[in-house]
Parts: structure tokens; sequence; C-alpha cells
């Protein structure tokens, strides 16, 4: 789920802005320059994604061959209505940075499947070279995004491939454990 009101992404754009010459996060054996989780449990999280979803790695993938840098942080969306959001969108056409939050009241699982989904929102606001703030995010979810927020009637924004992507990386979790078993 996008939640991407003006207010919420307003008070957290400040200092946000992340150097690109940073350098390269490590996530257990692997190296990532553009994703950056705020926690060892994110880091785990996203290691066991990459391991054992093609779909997880695949967006992962999508998102180091871009300029943009993507902090991933535990944390409530809405105060707790959302089991995710993207809280933050600032940058300009070079590069953009994406703050993205995750409640934690799930199972490992579904905690992959909840990243994979925000990931993919990532993916959506990266097809959008116009998706450099608050304002003109939730531009971009008016036209791709389903329901209410289509209909301009609410500012909490999905849309069917983030949700797609959450149930194919849900699925291939599953199988993956089978297959350990």
């Amino acid at each position: 789920m996008v939640v991407v009101t003006a207010v919420v992404l307003a008070m957290l754009s400040g200092g946000f802005l992340v150097p690109a010459d940073e350098p390269q996060a490590e996530i257990g054996e692997l190296q990532f320059v553009r994703l950056k989780p705020a926690d060892p449990e994110i880091r785990r999280l996203i290691v066991d994604g990459h391991h054992r979803s093609e779909a997880f790695r695949a967006l992962i993938d999508e998102i180091q061959r871009s300029s943009v840098v993507v902090i991933i942080q535990f944390g409530l969306c809405a105060n707790g209505r959302f089991r995710s959001c993207v809280t933050n969108v600032d940058g300009d056409g070079r590069q953009r940075n994406i703050r993205v939050k995750i409640n934690t009241r799930t199972t490992d699982d579904r905690l992959i499947a909840t990243v994979a989904h925000e990931l993919r929102h990532v993916v959506e606001i990266l097809g959008d070279a116009d998706a450099t703030s608050a304002e003109r995010t939730l531009a971009l979810y008016r036209r791709i995004g389903e329901g209410n927020c289509r209909a301009g009637l609410s500012e909490a924004c999905e849309t069917r491939a983030a949700l797609d992507a959450e149930q194919q990386v849900l699925q291939e979790l599953n199988r993956a454990s089978r297959v350990a078993r």
C-alpha cells in the first residue's frame, strides 16, 4: 500500500538525501548499492527473500540498475492501519530517494512478501521520471492506482502489480519452504 500523503512525506523529507557516491551496503554475502535496509533484521529478510524467490530477486535487480536509493525500515503506516507504505519520495531526474516502512506483526515469509510489494511500488515510481515529490508521486498513483485513489477520494493508493508481486513472492517462498523440508 502506498500512502503518499503530502503531510507525511513533507515531514520525512528533511535530511533524507543520500549521496550517490555512498559506499555499498553489505547484506550477508550480497552487496547492494541502491537498497539500504535500516537494521540487521531487515537485512536478514532481504537476503532470505533474495535466495528463495526469483520474483524478489528480479525486483532487487531492477532497483539496482536504477539511480534510486531505497531505505527500508520497520515502522507503522497511518498509525498501524496499513501493513506497509512508501513514506517518502524526493530527489530529481538524476537520483531519487524513497523510504519504505514495514509493520513487523507477521511471519518472516509474509514480511518478505510485503517488502516485495513495496519494492514493486518503488519500480512503479522509477517508471515515471516526474515522480520526484509527494505531489508528483500521488499524481502517478491517481493514474495507475485502483479504487478510491484513482477516483481522487483517497491518498492511500494501491496497484494490481504490487498485489500480484506480493502473491507471487509468497507462493515462491512457500514452494522453497516445501522443497527445503
